[in-house]
């Protein structure tokens, strides 16, 4: 079980080190599903490792290339923030060429599992993590690391919510009864769109009107998303213009849920714009969005519970529910 749990820490940090790859350089993730297209990486070992010098060397080659990964793009990151364009595309490339080590490192040491024992696995992980992030933050605590005691306390509480996540889907899973609900990434999406003259005043400043229009176009995408059905928008608020956006920028539209009730969504929608030649992205607007699901005839509609999980999204949907509380106060 032990060479499990450190395959199965292996996928958590690979599968972080991807999101934090696809949020810091959107381009160079386009060039890595283009690697992985041509190199279909899947080694077939007819040999037992286990106990082997040579699996003790699979396991420390593995660990060393994912760490060699987290350097190459925060490296990559500091060289962008820095004006170094070419110096973080080439940590960039080098972050792939490690990762892709890693991930024939990975397939050497037995690759993925079935479903139910990576759940088994998983809860097992965090049911230590939860244990030994209480015990750190008791030593932090005794030896002053207040901020660090925080922290440490903080983070056993998530990993105490993933375990119970984990045996809720793993019980379902073993009694056949079908899961429930739709994650954020189900539906977020990002949209771009390049800035024309027609969208813009004669002193080149592209009209609020039409970014909100986008924004209402990306929201009701990550509604329909998330609903599998009609969407008619019904409330924008706490819109927020933070950056002027010109004509010839590129404007790139997110949009995620944030909340869900019976019928209705709240999307949060954020506008960045970019200057081609500059490729340097600012926030331009936010916005929250309130959706609801609608049949043939237009009337509401249940939707999918939102199964929130990190602690941002966790946050974002307490926010949410706070919001939806204060407005039904205000119309009594």
């Amino acid at each position: 079980m032990l060479l499990q749990l450190d395959l199965f820490r292996a996928i958590l940090y690979y599968s972080s080190l991807l999101f934090l790859y696809v949020y810091t350089a959107p381009r160079e993730n386009r060039a890595y599903s283009r690697l992985n297209r041509r190199h279909s990486i899947r080694e077939v070992v007819n040999m037992d490792l286990k106990k082997s010098v040579t699996e003790e060397n699979l396991q420390k080659a593995l660990t060393l290339e994912l760490h060699a990964h987290f350097g190459y793009i925060t490296a990559a990151r500091a060289a962008r923030n820095a004006g170094y364009d070419l110096v973080s595309d080439i940590f960039y490339q080098t972050a792939l060429n490690e990762l892709e080590h890693a991930t024939h490192e990975f397939n050497f040491l037995g690759g993925d599992k079935d479903v139910v024992e990576n759940l088994v696995t998983a809860i097992e992980h965090e049911n230590e993590a939860t244990a030994f992030y209480r015990a750190s933050s008791l030593q932090a605590e005794k030896e002053g690391f207040h901020d660090i005691a925080e922290f440490f306390t903080r983070i056993g509480i998530v990993e105490e919510g993933h375990s119970a996540k984990f045996r809720e889907i793993l019980h379902d899973l073993e009694n056949n009864i079908p899961l429930k609900g739709r994650t954020v990434k189900h539906s977020a999406l990002t949209m771009a769109e390049l800035m024309l003259p027609a969208q813009a005043n004669p002193a080149g400043f592209v009209h609020g009107g039409e970014l909100m229009k986008m924004m209402d176009n990306a929201a009701g995408v990550a509604a329909a998303r998330h609903s599998h059905t009609n969407v008619v928008t019904v409330l924008v608020n706490d819109i927020h213009f933070i950056h002027p956006v010109m004509v010839g920028s590129l404007v790139l539209i997110n949009a995620h849920i944030t909340y869900v009730r019976r019928s209705s969504m709240e999307v949060r929608v954020e506008v960045e714009t970019e200057h081609i030649s500059e490729e340097k992205r600012v926030k331009a607007l936010t916005a929250y969005y309130t959706m609801v699901a609608v049949d043939e005839q237009g009337r509401p509609v249940e939707v999918p519970p939102l199964t929130v999980y990190t602690e941002e999204e966790i946050r974002l949907f307490k926010e949410g529910q706070e919001r939806y509380e204060a407005r039904k106060q205000q119309q009594k």
